[in-house]
């Protein structure tokens, strides 16, 4: 693919918010896609029509699916930018000046067939370098909902003790009448 392609393509599935890759992308009424999490955090508190963060056109919608075909899109992206990182000279191994395809997951460390093969290695459990990408990027989607959903929980805890607050403080008020 033509490297002005290419970059053109992966900046389309970039979120506009975070400037990275889209992660669980979601696409609004005006057609505009963010990462949810992004998008969730950049309305939290907005009034409702909320503002597009990208061209400001207001959107009432609050609930969203996931864009599969963009999510799959942006799974190409992530493919075709670890391809070109892998392909370019840093991923030369220095020794046997082959490209580093392997993952060592003992010493997490990119080697050459050669080296995943050698003495050093050999007893290592080793994978393609696309195979550990996938995976860890996988444990971190896993790892960033979790921390969605703690947050979302704090959220809703932290209201129920305003709603408390402001109870008691016009309870207070009230008898002080």
């Amino acid at each position: 693919m033509d490297l002005d392609i290419l970059q053109a393509f992966q900046r389309e599935v970039t979120c506009a918010i975070c400037l990275h890759y889209l992660i669980d992308p979601v696409t609004i009424g005006c057609g505009h896609s963010f990462c949810r999490p992004c998008l969730s955090l950049s309305w939290e508190g907005a009034p409702n029509p909320a503002p597009c963060p990208e061209c400001r056109e207001p959107s009432r919608q609050r609930k969203f699916k996931t864009n599969i075909v963009l999510k799959n899109l942006v799974s190409i992206a992530r493919k075709a930018s670890l391809w070109q990182f892998l392909s370019s000279e840093e991923q030369m191994c220095g020794t046997h000046k082959e490209k580093n395809k392997m993952f060592c997951e003992v010493d997490r460390s990119l080697l050459c067939s050669l080296c995943s093969n050698s003495q050093e290695h050999g007893a290592h459990r080793h994978c393609p370098t696309e195979g550990a990408a996938a995976d860890q990027r996988a444990k971190l989607e896993k790892q960033m909902r979790s921390l969605w959903d703690k947050i979302r929980e704090n959220q809703r805890n932290l209201r129920e003790e305003q709603i408390m607050i402001n109870h008691w403080i016009w309870r207070f008020l009230s008898t002080m009448k």
